[in-house]
């Protein structure tokens, strides 16, 4: 019999697709089951605003705190529609990064010493870079069954 992996840490990344939608519930049973500590991960690709005094974009602070403030509400509503009771929302953490998906996602769970991505699968390049570059399983989430 082989060992089985201790999950306590669990990324869920989502970019509000159905099937992130869907990763996002899977996510929170399998954070249920492990009482796993959790992190929901949006990746914006890119955060910033163009500063007309500099005529350039750059990335600002109100930039990503709007950000996060939208995904946190939709977090909010699809919690209420469906999250798990049992997942423990203070061991659940929102993080939102600028930047290209694939790469963002595999940093963070390398620095967060995540033992499990969830994430939904569609079109893009991000599905492929994590599943090929992820420092953890991956458990990838389709939009619905036979898609």
């Amino acid at each position: 019999m082989h060992p089985v992996t201790p999950i306590e840490k669990i990324l869920i990344a989502i970019n509000l697709t159905d099937a992130s939608r869907r990763a996002f519930y899977v996510g929170l049973e399998q954070a249920a089951k492990y009482d796993a500590e959790t992190f929901v991960l949006h990746v914006s690709e890119p955060i910033r605003s163009y500063d007309f005094g500099k005529k350039r974009y750059v990335e600002t602070k109100e930039t990503i705190e709007r950000v996060q403030e939208g995904v946190t509400a939709r977090l909010d509503e699809l919690w209420e529609q469906g999250g798990i009771a049992a997942v423990d929302r203070r061991k659940v953490q929102i993080i939102v990064r600028g930047g290209k998906a694939g790469p963002e996602i595999v940093e963070t769970a390398r620095v967060r010493g995540v033992d499990l991505i969830v994430m939904g699968i569609g079109a893009g390049a991000a599905s492929e870079h994590v599943l090929r570059h992820a420092p953890c399983s991956v458990l990838a989430v389709r939009e619905r069954a036979g898609s």
